[in-house]
């Protein structure tokens, strides 16, 4: 991501400290305030309603969200497809509380947001803004950012008008900076209530390294173990996070002969079909290689199930390579490198240049072989599934493989558990979003509005399960996408059913009691409820799909309603 601080804007004098924190954040290139306002909002909105009258300064757009995981969802959602850092502001602790689950996924998937919350007024009376109801006595902390402090960069409290410049460029910074992730800030109400005069002078903007380049001599190495391995594979989860990564990872591999693999992608990291991408089966990966670089993988492997062969040479790079967030994480490694993916595949690729009279280019069938069967498994999956009777249950798999010979190369898919991402088709950068390593559930839908308020030519889908939709307090999405004309695609995979919970007790006990017996009173939804009348309430198109058969004329029709009504749509597909 590109972290924005500059703007062209010609800003006037603000009036109050809530003026200058709004005037500030348009300083800073912050286009959009998401917001889910309380009590405490009293300055901001008398701030902003001061600015409408007088003709002031353009500001950053308030964006009214019925719920706080909504907020954080859509301003996760816009950060990824805009590459630039977010704001948002909730109702002091509640509102804190409400999104906590919103900051987590953001500071698993390193997403730069400005989190402020109200705070209850400090003093009982005796200023503008200190307390006048009850709940400024009973919302009172003794420290209300001990809620996300786990989650975040930094943390603060505003406590004078005249450090507001100053606050808030510390806050960005922060968040901008490798790694990224959000930042925490409390407005205490009569602070922001409180007069102040315009800064004595400007405030500017802290710069912030884009990049960080890797070492040289780590470079060396490793482009010395690749060029003269026999099976070496570069396996990437998160690397297209910077989309500028994707056509340097996929031309360095056919280059250079390297083989790559995407498993628990949360990102299109390389094209589908690229000639050496050989799935997403890291299991296969490591039972070959012979020298395999991780590349923004937090969890490479699990033991228990696989891990590379012991005289396989192993590297890590990433931007904070050893995830140093991560209280426990033992996977081993030869050679760790701290890089952003684009420095990291641009310096390697020069590397590997200079080697590349040495590198065996014979090793690039057996890569191209690997693909080619990955690929034709796939076209494989989709026919079968496409050839089933029409009584057959619909499966996830179905869902996919229709879905991905509708979608366009610029639609952008948000898949929260339930999509195949080969049958998707998707091949262009930033056009596929894998729900946070923090599995924070709910996300999919807001981080889909999210990028649908940010681009607005786009068509955009969330793809989800009826529990993750449930999860994302749906009248409130659909609300959002009426209210602020977001046409989003909504398709849910109902099975009644939380399958994770499920899936996860028959690894622990695959022979056990509760795999035997059917055990599901932690994880039926039955009865569902009418999901599509969620978004028919709201003014836009729902549909139920019972049978296969309906399948593909259901989509057909739902594309239809966003890219040429404008309207939201959402499919409840009955997979049970």
């Amino acid at each position: 991501m590109t972290p924005v601080h500059a703007s062209n804007r010609k800003l006037s004098m603000p009036h109050t400290a809530a003026s200058r924190y709004l005037t500030a954040l348009a300083e800073q290139g912050i286009e959009w305030f998401f917001v889910n306002a309380g009590t405490d909002f009293a300055p901001i909105v008398e701030a902003y309603a001061d600015n409408k009258r007088d003709g002031g300064p353009e500001l950053p757009l308030p964006v009214l969200c019925a719920h706080e995981n909504l907020a954080g969802g859509m301003a996760h959602g816009a950060a990824l497809v805009t590459g630039r850092p977010q704001a948002l502001m909730l109702h002091v602790n509640v509102g804190t509380g409400n999104a906590v689950c919103s900051v987590a996924n953001a500071a698993r998937d390193r997403i730069p947001l400005l989190v402020t919350a109200g705070r209850s007024p400090i003093l009982e009376f005796g200023a503008v803004g200190a307390r006048d109801l009850p709940i400024h006595w009973s919302q009172e902390m003794f420290d209300q950012a001990s809620m996300v402090r786990e989650f975040v960069k930094w943390d603060y409290e505003l406590r004078d008008p005249r450090q507001v410049e100053a606050v808030v460029d510390r806050a960005l910074s922060v968040a901008t900076a490798h790694p990224r992730g959000p930042v925490y800030l409390s407005l205490p109400r009569e602070v922001l209530a409180e007069e102040a005069d315009a800064p004595a002078q400007a405030q500017p903007p802290m710069p912030v390294p884009a990049t960080l380049q890797p070492d040289p001599a780590a470079i060396d190495t490793l482009a010395d173990k690749l060029a003269t391995a026999k099976f070496p594979v570069i396996v990437a989860a998160a690397s297209g996070a910077e989309t500028e990564s994707v056509a340097l990872l996929g031309d360095l591999a056919t280059r250079f002969a390297i083989g790559v693999a995407d498993p628990w992608a949360r990102y299109l990291n390389i094209a589908w079909d690229h000639p050496h991408r050989l799935g997403a089966d890291v299991a296969a990966v490591l039972e070959r290689a012979d020298v395999v670089v991780f590349v923004e993988c937090d969890v490479p492997w699990i033991q228990a199930r696989t891990a590379p062969a012991a005289g396989c040479f192993v590297a890590q790079v990433g931007v904070d390579p050893l995830f140093t967030t991560y209280p426990m994480r033992s996977h081993r490694s030869d050679l760790t490198i701290s890089a952003t993916p684009t420095a990291f595949l641009a310096r390697l690729s020069e590397a590997l240049e200079t080697r590349a009279d040495g590198i065996d280019q014979a090793r690039a069938e057996q890569f191209r072989t690997l693909a080619t069967a990955n690929r034709a498994a796939v076209d494989g999956l989709r026919q079968a599934e496409l050839d089933r009777d029409d009584e057959d249950v619909i499966s996830m798999a179905a869902i996919s493989a229709v879905l991905g010979e509708l979608l366009e190369d610029d639609d952008i898919v948000f898949n929260e558990y339930v999509s195949y991402p080969d049958l998707l088709h998707r091949t262009k950068p930033g056009t596929y979003y894998f729900l946070p390593a923090s599995g924070g559930l709910g996300w999919g839908l807001p981080a889909a509005l999210g990028a649908q308020y940010a681009a607005r030519d786009r068509t955009v889908v969330a793809t989800l399960g009826d529990g993750a939709y449930m999860f994302a307090n749906p009248a409130a999405c659909h609300h959002a996408a009426a209210k602020h004309e977001l046409p989003v695609l909504t398709i849910i995979a109902n099975n009644s059913n939380w399958t994770a919970v499920d899936s996860a007790t028959y690894l622990v006990y695959p022979d056990g009691t509760a795999a035997t017996t059917g055990e599901d009173r932690f994880s039926n939804l039955s009865p569902s409820p009418d999901l599509a009348a969620y978004c028919t309430a709201s003014g836009g198109h729902g549909a139920t799909v019972h049978r296969r058969s309906e399948l593909e004329g259901a989509i057909k029709e739902a594309l239809r309603v966003v890219r040429d009504e404008k309207r939201q749509a959402l499919l409840d597909i009955r997979c049970k």
